[in-house]
């Protein structure tokens, strides 16, 4: 496993950055260049990091965007060759991983002043030690039609908020007509069925690991009444992808969806007639349980064998400000800016609905930073899988997930 947060390591990184700030490194003529890879579209990030050489004129970034379909890929690769970039975004699903190899380097000791002005930190810190810096934040949320509310005698000013309103508005929209269906639930893409379920069991209490990271907590009475209830929403439901269920949302076919604020751009252009809401995630009880949501992150992280450290953490501390991340967001409509400033930015005043994201991101959780969290989510998947076609009872299900993330963990000490 390394020796992530050990002392030497904090000494190792200070020495690294404190040789990258007397000479060493790829420079021209008294210029820095910092290589930089990330996922934005090139027009989104540009303008930003213009801005970044006027405020910095003696570092030039090397930028290079990734594809979300062999991103991780080529970062594995350009680590394993010893020529990663200087500064990388970094997705949440594949950061423990990173954390794992001890590629990452720890940033704990440079970064503390930005604790309190960033959210989004459990997504970026193993053992209380940080190893990358939250940048953009995602979350999804649900998404309502008003007019088959309405249709049903449901008002759509008061949607609803408790599982048990939430079951009463789908049963009734899909009652309504043979080609409506109350809910979108995810089915066919197994990666994705954890980050639906688990918003339901989160809000109810329940968790996947204890809060050491050691035993599994997936068979537990709070998640087996989440996925009983999920499970009960499955009659009144359409079963596919998500970018089926996104297109049957915006044909008016179904009453509610899970999804993300990419969905808000899309719906004008594509069903300007629709009218639609987007509100919290329902809770167990009104007076029971969170409104949670997954919370997922972009980070940036610099690896042990970056050749520009301290120009890297300086790139790293301008993007994560918010009067710099928040135009990116605008650019793209994907994921929130990290910094807590954000959400006084007058853009949610205008863009009532993006707001509502903001604000499930204030009880959205983030899957534990484990290092085998890869084969974690995969039973995970693989288990809520049988049990939404049918295969398993829900207690039966999340006993089996139990039982092998258990074996799993027993293997990794």
């Amino acid at each position: 496993m390394g020796s992530r947060g050990h002392p030497v390591v904090a000494l190792w990184v200070a020495l690294a950055l404190a040789v990258a700030m007397t000479g060493c490194g790829r420079r021209d003529r008294g210029t820095t260049t910092v290589v930089f890879w990330q996922f934005s579209p090139l027009p989104a990030i540009q303008p930003v990091l213009d801005k970044f050489h006027h405020e910095h004129p003696g570092i030039r970034v090397e930028v290079e965007q990734l594809t979300w379909q062999s991103g991780r890929e080529k970062i594995v690769a350009a680590v394993a060759a010893g020529r990663p970039p200087d500064l990388c975004e970094i997705g949440s699903t594949f950061l423990p991983g990173l954390v794992a190899d001890s590629t990452l380097i720890d940033l704990t000791d440079s970064i503390a002043d930005l604790k309190p002005e960033l959210r989004g930190w459990r997504v970026t810190e193993y053992l209380g030690r940080s190893y990358a810096i939250p940048w953009m934040l995602g979350t999804r949320a649900m998404y309502m039609n008003a007019d088959l509310m309405r249709g049903v005698g449901l008002p759509p000013e008061n949607p609803p908020t408790t599982w048990t309103d939430f079951a009463r508005a789908v049963e009734q929209i899909d009652a309504a007509g043979p080609d409506l269906k109350g809910f979108g639930m995810n089915a066919g893409e197994r990666e994705v069925l954890f980050k639906k379920f688990m918003p339901f069991a989160w809000g109810n209490g329940g968790d996947i690991l204890d809060s050491t990271l050691t035993h599994s907590v997936v068979y537990s009475p709070q998640n087996v009444e989440a996925l009983r209830f999920y499970l009960s929403l499955k009659p009144f439901s359409l079963l596919d992808r998500q970018e089926m269920l996104d297109e049957a949302f915006t044909r008016g076919r179904i009453g509610f969806t899970i999804s993300g604020p990419w969905m808000l751009r899309k719906l004008p252009e594509s069903a300007p007639q629709l009218h639609f809401v987007v509100i919290l995630m329902p809770r167990p009880g009104k007076d029971r349980g969170t409104p949670a949501s997954f919370a997922g992150a972009e980070a940036l992280g610099i690896f042990r064998g970056a050749k520009e450290k301290s120009a890297a953490l300086t790139l790293a501390r301008f993007l994560v400000r918010e009067e710099n991340a928040m135009p990116l967001y605008i650019a793209t409509g994907n994921a929130f800016p990290a910094a807590a400033a954000a959400v006084e930015d007058t853009y949610f005043v205008s863009h009532p609905r993006d707001k509502v994201f903001v604000q499930q991101l204030q009880t959205a959780v983030a899957p534990p930073v484990h290092p085998r969290w890869v084969e974690i989510e995969e039973i995970l998947n693989s288990e809520l899988e049988e049990a939404i076609y049918g295969k398993k009872p829900a207690d039966e299900a999340l006993r089996s997930a139990d039982q092998r993330i258990g074996a799993l963990l027993q293997t990794g000490r």
